[in-house]
């Protein structure tokens, strides 16, 4: 019997929405914007996660902001440079000659985690550390931008056009670590990064479980694919709520030793094994709990493991066929043809697996290899990886279709490292935007460059590609040695070091929080009761008596800002 139910309107109207929506995002990816990204999903999917409310995020707007300044800059062949910002008060001083800010993990770790639990950058802070410093400081961002609007437009046309306009919205991009946790918790940490501000994120390879900054040891990978899996959860994230965050893939390849696992083949070609067979089924984490069985550890342990590894002889799978070609015992034009075709069969941009290695080193006369990647493990589990541009090169190019920016941690500031990385992504990747960490983890007086060479870096590299460039924790840096070389003379020498070193030079060199008050917004919101209480206040906070009178800016007609005492008595000239 046929049925006789009818699709209800609502059911239909219901259907036509989700299909106009569906469009809609579909446009959206056909855009300049994402013609090089790649996504695992389809548009449907996206709007099917959706709920029916629609939503705007104000961050949107810093992220297409971003986008231009970045894409600008890598058109150019120049960086946006910027450092890791602390509090409101460098976010806004550094808005008048930076067009990025930086928020980073180890300043939040070390500085403002949300348990107020300071430590190292092990990523074992909350996980709404970073998100709510990024949201402290895009408030700060939108409070002195109404600030400055409300005291523009008190402003004549004439003292307008002499005072310099300051952009306080600077895009922020925040540093995401590993994800922290799987990809429901990557999800939910890029939906945090978006509600609170962030324009970019970046999250690096290393396993969540066992992070560390990228300048301490003891670094372990994730598989490619398994970070392959974080880039996609984030722009899933992004695309659920509309947004075009930048997103940033960092890849801790060049320094990292070990590897949770032997999962992808993308990895095999840089995982090392034992090549003694002396040492067939006699396994490292084997011999050590052999040790610590009959109560040995610390250095004992540490001599059993070190005894344990020189004998190995750790080599990857590629290194121990082309040893074993050269002792062949043959004519050395057929090494070279053996070694030749190897080469050609194990590139590094074949992704050779270590089965597929086998296949081939058996036709090239070594059936009976020995090469074995387990005894090698570490009492966690972990293989041994061998780390270098190369392998952060492989990583790029598979990173590269699912992220908008490759940034390769480095030990050092390299130039030859950064072009061999920035040349191997852009051979697969051309239009692939690069970020450098110009890590204060560096002794760059020790890095063998005179001081022009120094000052030349940053435009060097950006015409390799490096198109966002920042140090990590400048801003740690500066307030810890403003803080220390002050306090020190102000032990010693009272007001007179405050006023030299602080009071003196920002006077000087113009720095707003000169005047404090003004600068906190003491005036805007005597702007606010002013409104509330019919355009007069009897409770004005730069009402008469307020002490910032003793600072009193004038103008002179060549447009130099003239700062003078109560007395009239100039106290500083700078021009804006």
């Amino acid at each position: 019997m046929a049925s006789s139910f009818s699709v209800p309107s609502m059911i239909m109207a219901e259907e036509s929405r989700f299909e106009a929506e569906v469009a809609e995002v579909q446009a959206w990816w056909n855009t300049e914007r994402f013609k090089l990204t790649r996504r695992p999903y389809t548009a449907r999917d996206v709007v099917s996660l959706r709920g029916t409310l629609r939503q705007s995020y104000a961050s949107n707007e810093l992220a297409k902001k971003l986008w231009s300044t970045l894409k600008t800059h890598q058109a150019n062949g120049t960086a946006s440079r910027t450092f890791g910002a602390l509090d409101p008060v460098q976010v806004t001083m550094m808005a008048k000659y930076l067009d990025t800010i930086y928020v980073s993990g180890w300043q939040c770790s070390s500085t403002h985690t949300t348990s107020n639990e300071p430590g190292p950058d092990l990523a074992d802070y909350p996980y709404d550390t970073v998100p709510n410093k990024v949201e402290h400081l895009f408030f700060a961002q939108q409070f002195h931008d109404r600030k400055q609007r409300e005291a523009r437009m008190s402003m004549s046309r004439e003292e307008r056009a002499r005072t310099p306009y300051v952009d306080y919205f600077k895009p922020i991009i925040a540093d995401g670590d590993t994800g922290f946790g799987g990809a429901t918790a990557t999800v939910k940490l890029c939906k945090l990064f978006v509600e609170r501000g962030a324009a970019g994120v970046h999250i690096e390879d290393q396993s969540s479980v066992t992070k560390k900054c990228g300048h301490m040891a003891g670094k372990v990978l994730v598989s490619v694919g398994e970070h392959i899996n974080r880039l996609v959860a984030a722009r899933l994230q992004f695309d659920i709520m509309g947004v075009e965050t930048v997103l940033i893939a960092r890849t801790d390849a060049v320094a990292a030793n070990l590897i949770q696992t032997n999962v992808d083949s993308r990895d095999h070609q840089f995982i090392l094994g034992c090549t003694n067979p002396h040492l067939k089924g006699r396994s490292l984490a084997g011999a050590l709990a052999e040790a610590m069985a009959v109560g040995k550890n610390g250095p004992e342990l540490q001599a059993i493991e070190d005894e344990w590894l020189s004998m190995a002889k750790l080599k990857t799978f590629s290194e121990c066929v082309e040893d074993a070609i050269n002792s062949l015992n043959i004519r050395e034009d057929e090494k070279r043809q053996r070694l030749d075709e190897w080469a050609n069969r194990s590139g590094y941009d074949k992704c050779l697996s270590y089965e597929q290695g086998r296949d081939v080193a058996a036709r090239l006369g070594l059936e009976n290899l020995f090469w074995d990647w387990d005894l090698p493990r570490t009492r966690d589990g972990f293989y041994r990886f061998k780390g270098s541009v190369m392998a952060a090169v492989v990583r790029g190019w598979a990173f590269a279709p699912h992220t908008d920016l490759i940034w390769m941690e480095t030990s050092s500031p390299d130039l030859v490292e950064c072009t061999r990385f920035a040349e191997g992504v852009k051979s697969k990747h051309p239009e692939t935007m690069l970020a450098y960490n110009l890590s204060p983890s560096f002794n760059w007086d020790a890095s063998g460059m005179a001081d022009d060479q120094m000052r030349d870096f940053i435009p060097r590299i950006a015409k390799l590609g490096f198109c966002w460039q920042f140090i990590t924790l400048a801003g740690f840096h500066a307030d810890a040695l403003v803080v220390d070389t002050f306090a020190r003379d102000f032990a010693r020498r009272g007001m007179l070091a405050y006023v030299e070193r602080i009071q003196r030079q920002e006077r000087n060199n113009g720095v707003d929080t000169l005047a404090h008050q003004r600068w906190s917004g003491a005036s805007y919101y005597d702007k606010v009761l002013k409104t509330v209480q019919g355009g007069i206040t009897s409770t004005a906070a730069m009402g008469k008596g307020v002490t910032e009178e003793q600072f009193q800016e004038t103008w002179t007609e060549n447009g130099v800002l003239s700062m003078s005492d109560a007395n009239g008595i100039v106290l500083a000239k700078s021009r804006m």
